[in-house]
């Protein structure tokens, strides 16, 4: 007797052979398949038209359609262009859509690869250079005769232009006398004490008497004993004067 032949597999069933070969692929396979995939899904994105809201520098807000496969940096050139602006002095902060996370990209990265949902078109802050310093003038000085102790005297150079109590620590420090006991007078025989708040300049002064209270307790004294030394060398200035020229 005959045998009957098989009957055929139903349709749109794969054969037992296909559905074997498809649960054995190779991983190689399967990875080519999931690049595939992956290649088609990008290419997707990029070829979509992406919408996005543009910030301008001004706080104005604008609806923007690009095609994905442009570069952010042609998108830039764009918007700038549109916007009457000047592309090398701005630039692009993208954030996401949903999270609103500022993105990271190169300049030739795709506006379609980013899940951009708005940009924020910026106006570059350009730092100053940094200047070189002045060469700096050398403060203007001059020397001050100071008179101390009824006899002592000593120089200290300061500035003609600052108060006298800017230069009272030069002084205290030079004839070794403390701040809190010092008066300064014009000379030792008036004994005029002088405005700490004017300048030797404005006083017409390079040469003071420095009084120490606590060493010198009477003024008067101290000043009279210094105008008779003075008195007494002016003098004696007068008398080898005279004999010289009697000679």
């Amino acid at each position: 007797k005959r045998m009957k032949a098989r009957a055929p597999p139903p349709p749109n069933q794969p054969s037992a052979a296909s559905r074997i070969h498809s649960e054995h692929k190779s991983p190689a396979e399967t990875a080519v398949i999931s690049d595939q995939n992956l290649v088609s899904m990008k290419e997707n994105m990029i070829n979509r038209l992406v919408d996005f809201t543009v910030i301008l520098p001004s706080g104005v807000e604008q609806k923007t359609t690009v095609q994905g496969s442009k570069a952010v940096m042609d998108v830039l050139v764009d918007l700038c262009s549109q916007y009457r602006l000047n592309p090398s002095q701005h630039s692009l902060e993208l954030k996401s859509s949903g999270t609103q996370q500022v993105l990271t990209y190169k300049p030739n990265t795709l506006i379609g690869a980013l899940d951009v949902d708005t940009v924020l078109l910026k106006e570059k802050v350009h730092e100053e250079k940094a200047k070189r310093p002045l060469p700096r003038i050398p403060e203007k000085s001059v020397r001050l005769v100071v008179n101390y102790l009824k006899t002592q005297k000593a120089v200290v150079r300061v500035s003609p232009e600052v108060p006298l109590h800017n230069i009272i620590p030069a002084i205290c420090e030079k004839c070794e006398v403390s701040q809190e006991h010092i008066v300064l007078l014009r000379d030792g025989i008036t004994g005029e004490e002088l405005e700490l708040t004017k300048s030797l300049e404005e006083l017409g002064i390079k040469e003071l008497y420095a009084w120490d209270r606590k060493k010198e307790p009477n003024r008067k004294a101290s000043v009279s004993s210094d105008a008779i030394e003075k008195e007494k060398t002016r003098l004696l200035g007068l008398f080898n004067a005279d004999r010289r020229s009697s000679k």
